[in-house]
């Protein structure tokens, strides 16, 4: 990962929190180190969760995906994990959101979130989310977009109700969604994005990157 000056959100940077549980949790950059963290936790995922990330009926990251999914550059690709301190001194990862800069449109990045279901709807997803939204900006990203199955009725008429500026684009299967970022963070917590990120973060809207691992276009994480 490569290590950039001048931002809030570097390799440093450490959060805590208090879930509505009350666990505690810890956010920082994902690093290298992290790939048994996000192969725990994808090992963690229900089938329907993972084929609602994936959109298709994924067993398991292979050590290829795993390396391209921690060795990130920290400005046009980033992730941001959480993880709780365990009885035993070890670490639990318990959710994960990144970003992937449209390298076609640099103002834009395409973003996803996941929680490992038994830390589902305790408010992980929406700090995560704010968090790279919060850091997406430093960076000149001005929109998050991510792409759900076209057949999802329920899903579009979602966005189109939660956030009227959100553009949509079909495309085969799938429709992609862009959502002003502006509109996700900020004072104003019932502004239409903020509405937005708290239903991807609450798993009623599952975003995915397309464009993540750029080598291999068609391996969508």
């Amino acid at each position: 990962m490569t290590r950039r000056p001048g931002y809030r959100f570097d390799y440093r940077w450490r959060e805590g929190a208090t879930l509505a549980d009350g666990t505690p949790v810890m956010i920082r950059l994902v690093r290298p180190e992290d790939k048994r963290f996000l192969a725990a936790g994808f090992a963690a995922l229900s089938p329907t969760s993972r084929y609602l990330r994936f959109f298709t009926a994924k067993q398991a990251l292979t050590e290829r995906e795993l390396d391209r999914l921690t060795d990130l550059d920290g400005v046009d690709q980033l992730a941001l994990g959480a993880v709780r301190s365990l009885p035993d001194g070890s670490e639990e990862g318990l959710g994960i959101a990144r970003f992937a800069r449209d390298p076609s449109v640099p103002t834009v990045a395409e973003a996803a979130v996941t929680v490992t279901d038994a830390f589902q709807g305790k408010g992980l997803g929406t700090l995560l989310l704010s968090r790279l939204a919060d850091a997406a900006r430093e960076r000149g990203i001005d929109c998050f977009s991510g792409e759900f199955l076209a057949s999802n009725a329920a899903v579009r008429q979602l966005i189109e109700e939660a956030c009227p500026d959100a553009r949509l684009f079909a495309e085969g299967d799938v429709i992609r969604a862009e959502v002003p970022l502006a509109r996700m963070v900020g004072a104003v917590p019932q502004a239409p994005g903020a509405r937005l990120l708290r239903h991807v973060a609450g798993g009623r809207l599952e975003l995915r990157l397309r464009h993540l691992l750029l080598k291999d276009p068609e391996h969508s994480l």
